[in-house]
Order: C-alpha cells, then structure tokens, then sequence
C-alpha cells in the first residue's frame, strides 16, 4: 500500500514561545530498544568530537519511536541515525559544516549564518531554549528493508534542495525512480507522524517530538529542556 502524499509543510516553524514544562525523562539506548530498530551512528562514524556509538531519546519519544517502527511491513526495520547530542557533539558539527560552507565558497557574516542555521542549529548551553539534538527530543532515521537501505534520494545531512522532505512530491513528471524515491519519503514521514512526531520541512529524516518547535506545530506546551549530560536533567 502507497502512503498519502505529503502535506505542504512550513519551511519556517518557528519554536514555541511557552516555557518549557521540563517532565524529567530519563534517556533511553535506542539499540535494545525493539527489535525493529537499528542504530547506525553517522557522526560517531565520521569521528565527530564527543560522540559515541550509541544513540538516545526521552523516554516517551523513545516508546513512540518504537511504536512507529512496529509498523513497517515485515522485513524492514527503522535505522537510527543520530538521537541526542550533547553540548560538544553540537559544537563539534556546527563548525564542521561551517568550515564545509567556507570550502564552498560562502563568507563569513550573516548570510552563512543563516544558510548554516537551516541545517545546523547553533550550539548552546541553555537548557530553556535548547537545540532539538540537545533536548533528546530529536531524531534522525531513515528505513532498511530486505535489501539494504530505501533509496531516499539524498544522503542523510545533504544540503542540496532535494533534501527538503516534499522535494519528489513537486516534481510533474517523475521518474519511476523518483516515484519510488518519493513512496520510501512518504512511509518514513507518515510512519512518524502517526506515532506524535514533527518534521522538519528541509530534512526528509530529521523528526521531533516534545521539543520547542513541535509544540509550536502542535499546539502544546514543550516538555523537553536541555540536557547537558546524561545525569543532568532538571525537573521544574
């Protein structure tokens, strides 16, 4: 069965301006989590500073998480990419695509600032307005099936246009790869909001759950602070 098309989606959700009711969730390893779920952590992979081989969520984002991937069709399993980042893992990337934006050519200023906010949201320690990685709210994913991977159409962290989530839902005259493309995108993203979770419109992978800017698309108050490190979560 072929999902739905996916919706238009904002490209400028801003967070939400409600305090953060922090509920104290513990973290959550995703790889013993279900059965149907793998981790494959890129940026521990590209040895990215701080990172480890394991990836976590908030308990309740974790349980949705799981629910979302005992909905795949037999054989395919959800592929976790990356969950939450601390401060250092944070750090370590925003300047790590910074410095790929200036081999590219961009000066620094105010418009490589935003062009690098689009896929990189900058380091901080506030724990009141945190990051999405930084709140463990946040998670990168894509789908395996029998055969490997589902061809999404960009590599995960692709800055290009074609990694917005709706990019093969505009096009008039696809391929039949790029329907297929477009059909992988639409279970993922369907599969996931389903389960309570948000996505960003310029990364077919990157959904949320709690965070500041799901309670911006939700209605609902933010549950998740800041985590600084593993033993730190302050419950207000």
């Amino acid at each position: 069965m072929v999902s739905p098309p996916i919706p238009k989606l904002s490209d400028h959700v801003l967070p939400s301006t409600l305090p953060v009711k922090e509920r104290g969730e513990e973290m959550v390893p995703l790889s013993t989590l279900s059965a149907r779920i793998s981790v494959y952590p890129a940026y521990y992979a590209q040895g990215y500073a701080g990172t480890t081989p394991e990836a976590y969520l908030r308990k309740e984002a974790a349980q949705r998480l799981a629910s979302a991937a005992e909905q795949l069709p037999p054989g395919y399993e959800l592929v976790v990419l990356d969950g939450w980042r601390s401060f250092e893992v944070q750090a370590s990337l925003y300047e790590g695509f910074r410095q790929s934006l200036l081999l590219q050519g961009w000066q620094e200023g105010a418009t490589l600032a935003e062009e690098l906010r689009k896929f990189v949201a900058p380091p901080t320690t506030d724990i009141t307005n945190p990051s999405p990685h930084l709140s463990g709210g946040a998670v990168d994913l894509t789908i395996a099936g029998p055969n490997g991977w589902l061809d999404m159409g960009t590599d995960f962290d692709d800055f290009t246009e074609a990694a917005a989530t709706r990019h093969y839902e505009e096009l008039s005259q696809p391929t039949e790869n790029e329907i297929t493309i477009r059909n992988n995108r639409r279970l993922l993203y369907h599969l996931m909001i389903s389960a309570g979770f948000v996505n960003y419109a310029k990364e077919w992978w990157h959904f949320e759950y709690g965070t500041r800017s799901w309670g911006q698309q939700t209605h609902q108050k933010p549950i998740y602070g800041g985590i600084l490190s593993m033993k730190k979560i302050t419950v207000e």
